[in-house]
């Protein structure tokens, strides 16, 4: 995962829409974990206006009625867009968690991830289940 340069350089930050049972796990997991030079925090948010200055957008099934609200704050900032729901990725998302024997995959579009001029690894597109959309300036690298 590469975000463009000119993007925040401060901690990257895991915002997750609405309270899923599971964030302060998520907390617990990434502590002192950091991306490149880059420490990761969690903040729960309760309002799409609070996207900005995230850098990882988890937006999980209770939070479906105002998918569209949270993506629309996302769009066009480089922000990676993850879900856990089966239209996610047709809506708009980035990543999307599906669960296929007793195990999370994920599936990608690149459409989205090249608004946000994301840049998703060839290694990571290769693990995926399934892939939509093609490079572009964000794309694959």
């Amino acid at each position: 995962m590469r975000w463009p340069v000119n993007a925040n350089t401060g901690p990257l930050l895991i915002c997750v829409a609405g309270k899923p049972p599971f964030e302060e796990a998520v907390g617990r997991l990434v502590a002192g974990e950091r991306i490149g030079d880059r420490p990761l925090e969690v903040r729960t948010l309760d309002r799409p206006q609070a996207v900005p200055g995230c850098s990882i957008l988890f937006v999980g099934a209770a939070e479906r009625l105002r998918l569209d609200g949270f993506l629309s704050a996302a769009d066009g900032k480089p922000i990676l867009t993850v879900g856990d729901f089966a239209d996610f990725l047709s809506r708009g998302g980035m990543i999307q968690f599906v669960y296929q024997e007793d195990h999370v995959r994920f599936s990608v579009n690149l459409n989205a991830a090249n608004r946000s001029a994301l840049g998703l690894s060839s290694e990571l597109l290769k693990v995926a289940v399934s892939v939509t959309g093609g490079p572009g300036n964000g794309g694959s690298r």
